[in-house]
């Protein structure tokens, strides 16, 4: 159960310091270089955006993975914008011409998505109406559509890290009229740790931003970018965490911190509640789902493993959960006796 996420965390970080070396490292090498050697700098970086790098992306994630070919014509064309971006005037003639080629089948591909998209919203209907989850009802629709790939989990994740970043003052809306909801958050005190987490990005994006304009501001608007990025989704575990509370409905538990895990198990399926005061350890394998992974003021034992869904695709079966719940007497309560 574990080898395809070891192996899809181990072959992304390792395309993610590629790319990090060749875009970071060969733009920071463009701009220092003497202004005789800048043209074959220049040159040698064109082929890596629009050879090396689709190339070793094929290699190294699209190949293992298993994921669709076709996803290289979305990698070929962020190369060609980092290297239309960065790359002297020269050299933009031949990215224009590598974009022509490549336009009838970026056409033919955002044709095929936007037929797709009907299928997609009438699978979300039927999902969304059995319970309100944005996040694994998109999933599913698009699993439904598109089959049950890692990729189209991780994109389905992506928009919905952007829903809930971009869209935070949106309330959640719930069928579930009869649950009873706990939240996850107030007692650990998140919401002092995120505004830190927050200010400090805010702080380190600012000061990085105006050393990089120094020497590259094309430099400085990219590391900008990614920057607002980890900040939409810091601002989506927070809206997240708030509004994705823990519930009970019926005979059904539905155990989740925020946007990062969820479970889906009968009442009759708990075995036993424990309150933890201290740091929990134990050989016994659990898994550390409360707000900060470690984290955690309850311990949860099932009778049967449940599968745990994670935000990425990945998913895994655990007998113990540690995690975190604001009113543990209202939800002991609220559970059958065990």
């Amino acid at each position: 159960m574990t080898a395809i996420p070891l192996k899809l965390n181990r072959n992304i970080l390792f395309i993610s310091a590629i790319a990090f070396t060749i875009f970071i490292g060969g733009a920071f090498l463009l701009h220092t270089v003497p202004l005789v050697a800048k043209d074959k700098i220049a040159d040698g970086l064109l082929a890596d955006f629009l050879i090396t790098f689709p190339a070793l992306f094929y290699f190294i994630i699209v190949r293992p993975l298993k994921i669709p070919a076709k996803s290289l014509f979305l990698v070929l064309s962020v190369c060609c914008i980092i290297a239309y971006l960065l790359l002297p005037q020269h050299q933009r003639d031949y990215i224009l011409q590598v974009r022509k080629l490549t336009a009838v089948a970026e056409l033919g591909f955002i044709i095929y998505a936007v037929t797709k998209f009907t299928k997609i919203r009438a699978s979300y209907k039927v999902h969304h109406s059995q319970f309100a989850d944005p996040i694994f009802n998109l999933r599913s629709a698009m699993s439904d559509v598109f089959g049950d790939a890692l990729t189209v989990k991780v994109l389905a994740s992506e928009l919905a890290v952007l829903r809930y970043g971009l869209l935070f003052w949106k309330k959640e809306k719930s069928i579930l009229k009869e649950s009873t909801s706990f939240s996850t958050y107030k007692e650990f005190g998140y919401v002092a740790i995120w505004c830190i987490l927050l200010l400090a990005v805010a702080v380190e994006t600012t000061a990085f931003h105006l050393l990089l304009m120094k020497w590259s501001n094309t430099a400085a608007i990219v590391f900008t970018a990614l920057s607002l990025y980890s900040a939409i989704f810091l601002i989506a575990d927070m809206s997240a965490m708030i509004k994705r509370k823990v519930l009970i409905n019926g005979d059904r538990l539905i155990l989740r911190t925020g946007l990062r895990w969820r479970v889906n198990t009968s009442l009759s399926n708990i075995s036993s509640l424990q309150r933890i005061t201290n740091d929990y350890h134990s050989e016994d394998p659990y898994f550390k789902g409360g707000v900060i992974k470690n984290s955690g003021n309850v311990l949860v034992t099932f009778k049967e493993p449940v599968k745990v869904d994670k935000l990425y695709g990945t998913s895994k079966e655990f007998s113990l959960i540690l995690m975190n719940i604001d009113d543990f007497d209202g939800f002991a309560d609220a559970l059958p006796r065990v």
